[in-house]
């Protein structure tokens, strides 16, 4: 009886244990589960301040490549800038555990969409509508699609040639507001009835330019004052408010790409536009004051107006107001790109008034 009810006994404690080792186990288990998904939440929290960390310290390395533009706009004279070439796009430099990278353009060089239409009046303006329309037909597009920019941008709700205003714009899916102001950058012009991103930003060279123009730039020479580059309307064309209304019209010619100058007027040759290109080259990157442009043979052909595309150009003296060309940059982008690692990549922009020492505009991507 004893014997038995020691076995009993030996049984209960073996029962015990293995619900104590079972117990033990369980509670093991859980823990372990527990302190995986504790660690698994704090390694993407670890992550994701990583991420934080690497993106605040990439748009800190954006920013200060930014300031270096802006740095090297303020004491490098424009000249030197121009000669130097590096000054415009120099070479990226590690800094801060990271990459930095600035570019900066002068905006000037092209032409500015905002004074199609004219502020005192909100009358569209004809020189800009001429010369912008010249450029159209160069590049293949249709001069219409003018019309729906100048209503863009004036103030009135009266639709010109084939525009478009608030009854175009309301019946699209979804419905867009006009703006009826103008542009504080180029990339609101994708929001105007006829632009999209690759009429703006894409190639507009024909496939089969180099052929068809393989007469008219014959020389190595003339083949480089002709780039890719200057098929992107974008690159032709730009968009900004000038500080304190102090609007200068005139394109700069150290910076004007060849479709712009071919545009200035109608008179303006192929010929003239490549001489002018290739002083530039002569002078080491930069012209310094317009008069060098007098003595020209491609400039003393007559306008119209019986001045001489030189006078119609420069506009001294003469009826033509403040001339339409320049040497002097006064609105440059500046660029600034701080890259960490692989994948983490911050970029600033900016439009800057040399003049007024002043920021037009600024955006973050």
């Amino acid at each position: 009886m004893k014997h038995s009810r020691f076995r009993v006994s030996i049984l209960n404690s073996r029962r015990k244990g293995a619900m104590v080792v079972m117990l033990v186990m369980a509670i093991t288990t859980s823990s372990f589960l527990t302190a995986n998904d504790f660690a698994n939440k704090c390694m993407t929290e670890l992550k994701i301040a990583r991420a934080g960390a690497d993106g605040f310290r990439a748009f800190s390395l954006a920013i200060a490549g930014m300031q270096g533009g802006l740095g090297a706009l303020k004491k490098i004279p424009e000249e030197y800038l121009y000669q130097s070439g590096i000054a415009f796009n120099p070479p990226p430099i590690q800094m801060g555990g990271g990459t930095i990278y600035y570019k900066m353009s002068p905006e000037d060089g092209k032409i500015n969409i905002n004074t199609l239409v004219r502020e005192h009046d909100d009358l569209p303006n004809l020189r800009t509508q001429e010369i912008l329309s010249r450029l159209f037909e160069q590049l293949s597009i249709p001069p219409e699609k003018i019309f729906p920019l100048i209503d863009w941008l004036d103030k009135n709700s009266e639709e010109m040639g084939g525009g478009a205003e608030i009854f175009y714009y309301s019946g699209l899916k979804p419905p867009r507001k006009v703006k009826n102001a103008p542009l504080y950058s180029l990339s609101e012009l994708t929001s105007v009835k006829g632009f999209d991103r690759d009429l703006v930003y894409g190639s507009l060279k024909p496939k089969d330019w180099n052929e068809t123009h393989s007469d008219d730039f014959s020389t190595d020479e003339e083949k480089v004052l002709i780039t890719d580059s200057d098929f992107v309307l974008s690159n032709n064309i730009t968009a900004f408010l000038p500080y304190n209304d102090q609007l200068d019209e005139r394109i700069n010619i150290n910076a004007a790409p060849y479709y712009v100058l071919i545009s200035l007027s109608e008179f303006m040759t192929k010929q003239a536009a490549m001489k002018l290109l290739k002083l530039k080259l002569e002078k080491g990157g930069y012209i310094k004051n317009v008069d060098e442009l007098e003595k020209l043979p491609e400039f003393q052909i007559k306008t119209s107006g019986g001045f001489t595309l030189y006078k119609e150009l420069v506009g001294e003296n003469t009826a033509v107001s403040a001339g339409r060309i320049k040497t002097r940059g006064d609105i440059y982008s500046i660029t600034g790109v701080g890259i960490v690692g692989n994948n983490v990549m911050r970029k600033v922009s900016c439009l800057f008034d040399l003049t007024n020492n002043k920021v037009l505009y600024y955006s973050e991507d």
